[in-house]
């Protein structure tokens, strides 16, 4: 229990720090940018890569694709019911940023200083099922709520698919694994080089984009956001981890995944619907702690560290 609080107040130490730094004037919002595409386009992928050294595309992963969909399936569809009464742009907001998962930033540095490549591929494979929800499908049918039919078209949506360069890498080491044909070391050793770097630029990151900053008008519908995905994800979790008729590690992991936080990118989704972006950016900043104090929690209740 020691070693996991230990690490788990490393993640959070990190995140204060970015934080810090913001505040000393060492860096700003305006960095965020940066490093987002160093975490994004290099650092996350090359992680992705290097997970892929020993990894076998086995049955059971087709399961942590599919239930990377089927979560925010489910809760995209718990939000339209619930938000009927509601108007479009609220609407918009909710099903950005009440479904999706923020793995690359937060959960997969998190989990990759626990567990070992089988297990950090659970949720790689489950990232893989959620990034064609949040980088397509999800913020098409927001848009579609918010603005009406024919505004999103096919060739936008892959077109945000195929320039995410995690999808891409998922993508690509899946196909390479299907077809058994195997990198050079190098390669593996490189992009583990390289992917060390993942977890520090990634929490400092975090800690950067902090903005405890809030509007009273949009307080109700932000505690709204938040209780309901944290219901949602504790019956998800309880669900996975009893009844989904796979290996046990795969349930373990997996009732622990859905309590990622939101994505990363929700505030600038949740803006182009026309919402207020500063609701979507504090909400944001505020589920990030509280997801990795309750990952915690369940390493240590699960008894896997």
């Amino acid at each position: 229990m020691e070693v996991v609080l230990t690490k788990a107040f490393g993640f959070l130490f990190m995140i204060a720090l970015g934080f810090g730094l913001k505040r000393g004037g060492l860096f700003s919002q305006k960095d965020t940018d940066l490093l987002t595409r160093l975490v994004m386009k290099i650092t996350l992928p090359m992680v992705i890569v290097s997970n892929f050294r020993t990894l076998n595309i086995e049955a059971s992963f087709l399961m942590d694709i599919a239930m990377g969909v089927i979560t925010n399936l489910i809760a995209i569809s718990i939000v339209l019911l619930l938000t009927n009464k509601k108007q479009p742009s609220e609407r918009a907001f909710f099903i950005i940023n009440s479904s999706g998962y923020n793995i690359g930033l937060c959960t997969l540095p998190f989990m990759q200083s626990f567990f070992e490549a089988e297990a950090v591929a659970v949720v790689c494979m489950f990232d893989v099922g959620n990034a064609i929800m949040v980088f397509g499908f999800t913020f098409t049918i927001a848009t579609l709520i918010a603005k009406g039919k024919g505004n999103v078209k096919a060739k936008e949506i892959l077109k945000t698919l195929f320039t995410s360069m995690p999808f891409v890498a998922y993508l690509s080491m899946i196909s390479l694994c299907a077809l058994k044909i195997r990198l050079p070391d190098i390669v593996f050793d490189l992009a583990g080089m390289i992917g060390q770097a993942n977890t520090f630029l990634a929490m400092i990151l975090i800690g950067i984009m902090f903005e405890p900053k809030m509007k009273k008008s949009v307080l109700k519908d932000m505690g709204a956001v938040f209780s309901l995905r944290i219901v949602i994800a504790c019956v998800f979790s309880y669900v996975i981890y009893h009844y989904l008729p796979a290996p046990l590690l795969h349930r373990q992991i997996l009732s622990i995944v859905v309590f990622s936080p939101i994505l990363s990118i929700a505030p600038i989704y949740t803006e182009r619907c026309g919402y207020d972006r500063s609701a979507a950016a504090v909400l944001n900043s505020f589920m990030l702690p509280f997801s990795l104090i309750l990952m915690t929690i369940l390493l240590i209740v699960l008894k896997l560290y």
